[in-house]
């Protein structure tokens, strides 16, 4: 179907100019981007905010606790942002409304940024994150049987790679993961034709995937062979936990989305997949703006709810 013209303004945007920026000048550009989009700030019981010794650093994390009381299942999310960008703050408010309607404690990670932090770092960060949450589960009234991860844009690349290293690692379990617009083939090794079709105009752009963000992620190139960096070139997607995944038409990560979803249905996973059509990559945090951001949210909330509860 055609695009949104609920878009239109925002592509207008000279977003090819942003790259000429320092990486600080563009992170502090990407973070006050959202302020006219995201949702608004709801209460939840409370909002904690701690720094953990993980595998690789010090880890700020925030931790969101539902009003009710009582041991709850845990959300772990993981932000996007390109692995350059991002924070807990921009999906502050998605945070707090999947807390309330799932009725569970989520957990935010600030992984380490690249070029700071290059693979497979970020990713080693964010499973010590879900390892601490597992062993202290009695402190923050957990149940470290109801563990599910999720993402949105690179968010979901790392989730879908913790979920690989956890079956690998056997040291917790995982039961249930949500991929929202994923990069699961950094380089587009799978020849996605949606990488073609998409290629430019819709705010993020191939040539700006495979020549700007993953090279800033990745010490070399060869590394995007790694299925730690590349999801989707696994050699086995059995005994994955079930999924939720959200594609969007004008979106050049599409097919790679639902070619994931398709290896892991066909490996005995329960996945709903679900494409928007007419929207592009990043709606799912303009929550104020976008009809089908708020369907999506509510899709993922249904999902968690069934896995969770």
């Amino acid at each position: 179907m055609p695009l949104n013209p609920i878009f239109n303004k925002l592509l207008e945007t000279d977003f090819d100019s942003m790259y000429s920026l320092s990486i600080e000048q563009f992170r502090e550009y990407y973070e006050k981007s959202w302020d006219d989009f995201k949702g608004d700030v709801i209460d939840v019981g409370t909002v904690i905010n701690r720094t953990i010794k993980t595998a690789k650093r010090d880890t700020p994390i925030r931790i969101y606790n539902p009003k009710t009381k009582g041991i709850h299942p845990a959300f772990i999310w993981i932000h996007g942002g390109g692995f350059i960008f991002g924070s807990m703050e921009v999906y502050d408010s998605i945070c707090r409304k999947i807390t309330n309607k799932v009725n569970c404690t989520v957990v935010s990670i600030d992984y380490g940024l690249s070029p700071e932090h290059k693979f497979p770092d970020p990713g080693e960060e964010c499973y010590s994150v879900i390892k601490w949450v597992y062993d202290n589960a009695a402190e923050l009234n957990i149940q470290p049987d109801k563990i599910a991860v999720g993402g949105d844009s690179v968010g979901g690349t790392l989730t879908a790679a913790v979920t690989q290293m956890a079956r690998e690692r056997k040291e917790f379990s995982i039961t249930y993961h949500v991929l929202i617009n994923t990069m699961f083939d950094l380089l587009g090794i799978t020849k996605p034709l949606s990488r073609v079709e998409n290629a430019k105009g819709y705010r993020l752009e191939t040539h700006a995937i495979e020549g700007w963000y993953v090279p800033k992620y990745l010490n070399d190139l060869s590394e995007a062979k790694n299925p730690l960096a590349s999801p989707l070139l696994a050699e086995s997607f059995k005994d994955l936990p079930d999924a939720c995944i959200i594609t969007c038409e004008y979106d050049p990560l599409r097919d790679e989305g639902e070619h994931y979803a398709k290896n892991l249905s066909e490996a005995g996973a329960d996945v709903c997949l679900k494409r928007y059509d007419g929207i592009i990559h990043g709606f799912f945090n303009m929550q104020r703006t976008v009809e089908e951001a708020r369907d999506a949210l509510d899709l993922v909330c249904t999902k968690l709810n069934e896995a969770l509860h």
